[in-house]
């Protein structure tokens, strides 16, 4: 008798711990595809918005005569392509990060932080504006170079956006790399225009813009986090108006470690 309560038993409680994984992986679910309707309404009309965009210009130039004028229309439509391209480009590096694997790598920092430094810089023309600082001191580094790409594009191409426009010194964008006894740190510090903590607080969510003055899908930090996320790091970030920002991501040196320690 005894042992057939002891089974009953262990028998509820292996169906209870199976409903509350059933539970726990049906909210995961609902999740995502709450997340995924959002993302498709979004992206149909930033998709399409651009397109509308050069279309009405094309008809526009071809009415017009001076070379003045032309150039004008021409350039709303290079931005309209730019800005097409951007968020085509997010969408990719969502889809990367959530269907491919973890690779594990060889990774030189300053050449993969350098290398699109200079592809940022080549397309909005900031050459001698802003002053890039890297300090790398990692010996060797092994992680994923595509999650780590899309994740300093984000940074360093936020960091180029939101740089001050005023003489009040020369903008920068200082690059950190460190090793610790069981992760790797990096931090993106700018003296750009910074933000309050409204914005701050929004920033890692889809589709949040924080200057709708400035271009760009909405997409950048989110899928920012999600990338850190899947290597199990965590990202922060510090911001003061008119004083620049500083985000600080921890990767653990092995996946299975941490994911939840805080950023110090």
């Amino acid at each position: 008798m005894f042992k057939i309560t002891e089974i009953t038993n262990l028998a509820k409680k292996e169906m209870l711990r199976n409903n509350a994984i059933t539970l726990e992986q049906n909210e995961e679910l609902k999740r995502v595809n709450h997340e995924l309707d959002k993302f498709v309404y979004s992206a149909s009309h930033d998709l399409s918005a651009p397109l509308k965009s050069i279309a009405g210009l094309i008809q526009i130039t071809k009415m017009e005569s001076p070379p003045t004028v032309v150039n004008q229309y021409l350039d709303l439509m290079h931005k309209s392509v730019s800005k097409l391209e951007t968020f085509i480009q997010d969408i990719v590096n969502y889809s990367r990060n959530s269907r491919m694997p973890i690779k594990h790598e060889k990774i030189d920092v300053s050449s993969l932080v350098k290398s699109i430094w200079e592809d940022h810089l080549y397309y909005t023309k900031q050459q001698s504006k802003i002053e890039l600082q890297l300090e790398d001191h990692l010996s060797s580094f092994y992680s994923d170079e595509t999650r780590l790409r899309i994740i300093f594009n984000n940074l360093l191409s936020n960091a180029i956006k939101f740089h001050l426009e005023e003489e009040r010194e020369r903008p920068y964008v200082k690059v950190v790399a460190q090793e610790h006894d069981r992760a790797y740190v990096f931090e993106v510090v700018d003296n750009g225009r910074g933000m309050n903590a409204e914005i701050r607080d929004n920033i890692f969510k889809m589709f949040f813009r924080g200057s709708p003055s400035i271009p760009g899908s909405g997409l950048g930090l989110y899928i920012l986090k999600e990338s850190v996320e899947k290597l199990n790091g965590v990202v922060g970030v510090e911001s003061e108006v008119d004083k620049g920002s500083s985000f600080k991501i921890r990767i653990p040196k092995r996946l299975k470690e941490w994911s939840n320690e805080r950023l110090n």
